[in-house]
């Protein structure tokens, strides 16, 4: 068995700076060039200092440039006769660099050092050849070294386990051994009673997405009652998608890895899912979008089990079309009284025949009547719809006798040649609304439209009248 986990480590990590003084050569100025040629013509004048000073006194007076050459005398003074003649020769000077940009981490357990993304073993400073690695290749006067931080906040590493119970931990891209005492040492556990999980406990594991158990990760188990347990393996509901975790213990740690499975084509999971809310009671917790994408994948029955027990504590437009939906796919009985009262309210056309079978003692209106297959109607309902047609054909027939007898006395053509008033305009108006339009279609229309030209036609009724006897008084 192999193991590959994530683990929160307190391993102490030195960050050292390297301090270097060298010195490199650069090209003199020509000051500098002045006063070397001057300390190397005077190099065996017993009062060396003096000569060199006064010369410069003779050529500066007591101006800025004085304190200048002095200090670059200084500087100078020490340097060999055959170190001034090369300056003379080739005009290049000795400089003294101080280099302290380079730092390097050291991690004691581990006993290593990391430099320029390269591992090294043991302390980096006490390497020979530490110039070399730093890429100075002149001549060192001093170097030391300096630990300007020793870091032992508890960090993020990967480690793993081996067959044999061996210890690495990565760094970089390596994975380096760490002793077993050292690991334990440096751990960083928090996990309180691990009793409240009722699932398995795996003492086997394999392959790498293993995080140690904490106390938080435990507790995000069971934030809401929507979990369930399966071949010993903790299964938590979610909108989207089941998160499948396990639990293992090895080397005396609880470990755990988190698989996220998608309702997506997977009907053994949609179906345990659903059964687990529906008999749990808590299936309104979640959005009726994720709950009719499940709905897919189990049994027609099951998914009226679903409507029914949503419906019942929220009217969802979403939901109550899928329940017709299912009508429509043959599931006409079995629907709760409070739902078929819900499914009224979005039904139309031959769905209203499957609610009325489904239940016929709903509150129906005649419109919602009249519009189901009168071989399904009790008695009861086919006497409204009977009357309620024999009560549209009276308006038919009203209709027709009003603009029929108006048509047959020509009282539209004899109108005109009274003198224009509201009552005229009105009789021309109702005349050209009904007249022509009723012959057309008034078995057809709409019963809005219906009620309308009825109304229309007993006002006309009325002011043919007064039309009649303007023509008589005329």
């Amino acid at each position: 068995m192999s193991l590959q986990v994530s683990l929160k480590l307190k391993l102490s990590k030195q960050i050292k700076k390297i301090k270097v003084k060298y010195n490199t050569f650069e090209k003199a100025t020509y000051d500098e060039y002045l006063i070397c040629s001057l300390a190397l013509r005077t190099a065996n004048d017993k009062n060396q200092e003096k000569t060199v000073f006064d010369y410069i006194d003779d050529v500066t007076g007591e101006g800025s440039l004085n304190k200048h050459f002095r200090n670059i005398y200084a500087r100078v003074k020490t340097f060999s006769a055959e170190q001034l003649s090369m300056i003379m020769a080739n005009s290049m000077i000795p400089t003294l660099k101080i280099d302290e940009k380079n730092r390097y981490e050291y991690y004691p357990q581990l006993n290593v050092s990391v430099y320029n993304k390269k591992i090294y073993q043991g302390d980096l400073g006490t390497y020979n050849n530490l110039p070399q690695i730093i890429m100075i290749n002149e001549e060192i006067i001093d170097m030391s070294i300096e630990t300007v931080k020793d870091d032992t906040k508890p960090e993020q590493y990967s480690v793993t386990f081996d067959e044999k119970e061996n210890i690495k931990v990565r760094l970089l891209n390596d994975y380096l051994p760490i002793d077993n005492e050292i690991f334990e040492e440096s751990l960083c556990l928090d996990l309180g009673n691990i009793n409240s999980y009722q699932g398995k406990i795996h003492d086997n594991v394999d392959g790498n997405g293993w995080r140690v158990l904490n106390n938080s990760a435990l507790s995000n188990l069971f934030s809401n009652r929507n979990y369930y347990y399966d071949n010993g393996d903790h299964f938590f509901i979610r909108n989207d998608s089941v998160r499948k975790t396990i639990i293992s213990k090895v080397h005396g740690l609880y470990i755990y890895k988190e698989d996220i499975l998608s309702y997506q084509g997977n009907a053994i999971l949609c179906d345990k899912v659903i059964d687990f809310l529906l008999e749990n009671k808590t299936i309104g917790e979640f959005k009726p979008k994720s709950i009719l994408f499940m709905l897919k994948y189990v049994s027609n029955k099951k998914a009226q089990k679903v409507v029914n027990s949503l419906l019942l504590k929220k009217e969802e437009k979403e939901i109550a079309l899928y329940g017709l939906d299912l009508m429509e796919r043959g599931l006409v009985n079995g629907w709760l009284v409070t739902v078929t009262k819900t499914f009224l309210k979005y039904a139309s056309g031959y769905q209203l025949n499957l609610i009325y079978q489904a239940n016929a003692e709903l509150n129906y209106t005649i419109e919602q009547l009249i519009q189901i297959d009168a071989d399904l109607l009790q008695f009861e309902h086919k006497m409204q719809v009977k009357k309620y047609n024999e009560d549209l054909e009276a308006k038919r027939k009203t209709i027709r006798e009003i603009t029929g007898d108006i048509t047959t006395k020509g009282l539209r053509e004899k109108a005109k040649a009274l003198e224009s008033d509201e009552i005229t305009k009105k009789f021309s108006k109702l005349c050209n609304r009904l007249i022509g339009h009723v012959n057309e279609g008034l078995d057809d229309v709409s019963l809005t439209t219906l009620e309308q030209w009825h109304k229309d036609a007993l006002e006309l009724k009325e002011i043919s009248i007064l039309i009649q006897r303007k023509l008589e008084n005329n």
